[in-house]
């Protein structure tokens, strides 16, 4: 712990921190979180800002510094503090920093602090997208919600599904699809020649949304409620 901090000063120090890729990124991750959780709608574009501005005053604390540790060392040197010491001290803060700021800090900031930002931003939101597409994929289709609740109408001698707007929207409160997609899978677990319609592409979909939802019977041990998915899955299979 104590080299990494003894690191982490020298790269500040020597102003390799601020441009460092791992270190825009942790500070973009955290800064971005921690803003989200408290406003949810939090836009990258906001962090994006709030590192730029913390570059300028890692920036301004790095001259100052340097600024201090050449005033200890020539203090070691020089006669006891007076007025035109002070004022060579001033000119000299003046007369640095325009130097410094074209040639190290803007440069550093264009040519790399900023690119690595743009990509720490392009890392995280991919990362975001991948884990959000992970879920999906996790999620049952359409269509597996759709025969699992067919199977739980029939079990429970309700009846009321059929291929009508009415239970279309019914679905759709209950699992957030649009009626209209809700409309299409009922269509296909009741209507026949929309069944004789599929192409090759489509039955291997509607195989693996059968395969899903036999697996959550299976799970649940509902024997009844398998035995009229196979039913259900032989009708689609004499289509």
């Amino acid at each position: 712990m104590k080299h990494m901090n003894m690191r982490r000063l020298i790269d500040q120090f020597t102003f390799e921190l601020p441009e460092s890729p791992s270190y825009i990124y942790t500070r973009f991750r955290q800064i971005h979180e921690r803003r989200r959780s408290v406003h949810r709608y939090w836009p990258a574009i906001a962090t994006r800002c709030q590192l730029i501005d913390g570059y300028w005053r890692n920036a301004l604390l790095h001259f100052c510094s340097l600024i201090i540790l050449g005033i200890l060392i020539t203090s070691f040197f020089s006669r006891p503090l007076n007025l035109s010491y002070i004022l060579s001290i001033a000119i000299f803060t003046i007369g640095v920093f325009p130097p410094l700021y074209y040639f190290i800090y803007r440069p550093i900031f264009t040519g790399r602090f900023l690119p690595n930002l743009e990509n720490a931003i392009a890392t995280y939101e991919q990362r975001e997208l991948s884990l959000l597409e992970k879920c999906k994929q996790d999620q049952l289709s359409n269509r597996a919600l759709v025969l699992l609740f067919y199977v739980f109408d029939k079990a429970s001698k309700a009846n009321y599904l059929s291929p009508n707007d009415k239970c279309a929207d019914l679905l759709h409160k209950f699992f957030g699809v649009s009626t209209k997609g809700m409309k299409n899978e009922l269509d296909l677990v009741f209507k026949k020649a929309k069944r004789a319609k599929l192409e090759s592409r489509h039955l291997v979909e509607v195989g693996k949304s059968f395969e899903d939802a036999f697996k959550v019977l299976e799970t649940m041990k509902f024997s009844d409620g398998i035995k009229l998915l196979k039913q259900l899955e032989q009708q689609f299979l004499r289509s």
